[in-house]
């Protein structure tokens, strides 16, 4: 999955911010990774809040992107510290991939106009040269199905909206959270693939 998104109109989100004040997100921006992303969290899930697209961890001395996506087959090894406590959903409009052997690449919406839920994970990232806290986050991908399948070799892992609370419920140890997404993967059907751009 490439690194860039389409985060949307957002009219009927309301942002929590760390402060506890309340604001509209931007509308209609796209986002990169270090972009600001609208998601929720396990630990607060009943705020929308904006974390930083780019996973850090206790580990990184910097600032850095390069932890965008996690592949669900290595959420149990390089992902354990997160996986079965810090989980979140991500909220945008849109994707784009682009497929080199076609040398196209596409924007990729759900059919029915509604918003993509993606499966997360996140942490708080000090920087200890500001002593500021940092919300950060990431995508989790999969194997494509078969309509994605025509294009790239991986897919967001997205989630219907009524499966939200199952991916933040605090109850779920990790292997029960990777085999829900296994066993309910993004229909063919739910997608509307764009040609974007052709060179």
């Amino acid at each position: 999955m490439c690194g860039r998104v389409l985060i949307g109109e957002q009219k009927d989100i309301l942002i929590t911010g760390r402060d506890g004040r309340q604001f509209k997100p931007k509308p209609n921006t796209g986002g990169n990774p270090g972009s600001m992303l609208t998601v929720v969290t396990d630990a607060m899930p009943d705020k929308v809040q904006q974390y930083r697209w780019g996973l850090l961890t206790a580990d990184d001395e910097k600032i850095h992107s390069k932890h965008k996506h996690a592949k669900i087959e290595n959420l149990h090894t390089v992902w354990r510290n997160q996986l079965g406590k810090k989980h979140c959903v991500i909220r945008i409009q849109a994707f784009f991939e682009y497929n080199k052997d076609q040398k196209k690449s596409y924007r990729v919406e759900r059919a029915d106009g509604k918003p993509f839920y993606i499966a997360g994970l996140w942490d708080i990232w000090l920087d200890v040269a500001t002593n500021v806290l940092l919300p950060t986050c990431l995508m989790i991908t999969m194997p494509p199905n078969r309509a994605m399948a025509e294009i790239h070799e991986r897919m967001p892992a997205i989630l219907e909206r009524g499966d939200v609370k199952t991916w933040l419920n605090g109850n779920l140890a990790g292997q029960q959270r990777t085999a829900f997404l296994q066993a309910h993967p993004c229909l063919p059907e739910t997608l509307k693939i764009i040609v974007e751009k052709e060179y």
